[in-house]
């Protein structure tokens, strides 16, 4: 039996493409909102290390991830990027310190302050506030982010 270049290629698109679309995302642990706001310790991220996060929203996981800057500054993206959410596999960090997306393989530095994209690679800044020792994210403003899981 032979087997064709065609053949191969469109058994790999199905198997990696196509359950894509109507996977969930992975979870990660869970976070519950207080009120109409989710809340993060500062002393639980402020370690210079990527924490990873999911919401439950309308059955889906909303993943987003914590990181501290070069600079000490603490910021919040979502866990997908323009490009490559759809295949719904998101972000690693690597054992250089880089954030890497999964899906295409680009990598960034997560000392940088803000990231350079990559063609429309890389994740997406979450909106989010620091009040006493706090980070707050609003449902209202994660809630935009549903259609990237």
């Amino acid at each position: 039996m032979r087997i064709t270049h065609l053949g191969v290629s469109l058994f790999l698109w199905v198997l990696l493409v196509g359950p894509g679309c109507a996977r969930q995302a992975p979870e990660h642990p869970l976070i519950v909102p207080t009120g109409e706001v989710l809340r993060i310790p500062v002393s639980d991220v402020n370690d210079r290390q990527v924490h990873f996060y999911t919401y439950k929203y309308d059955d889906r996981n909303i993943n987003f991830f914590v990181r501290t800057d070069g600079k000490g500054k603490l910021r919040t993206h979502y866990d997908a990027c323009y490009s490559c959410f759809k295949y719904k596999l998101g972000f690693r960090v690597t054992k250089d310190h880089k954030i890497l997306c999964i899906a295409c393989g680009l990598k960034y530095d997560l000392d940088m302050e803000m990231w350079d994209y990559i063609g429309p690679c890389a994740p997406i800044p979450l909106r989010s506030t620091l009040a006493n020792d706090v980070i707050e994210i609003k449902l209202s403003v994660i809630h935009r982010g549903k259609k990237l899981f």
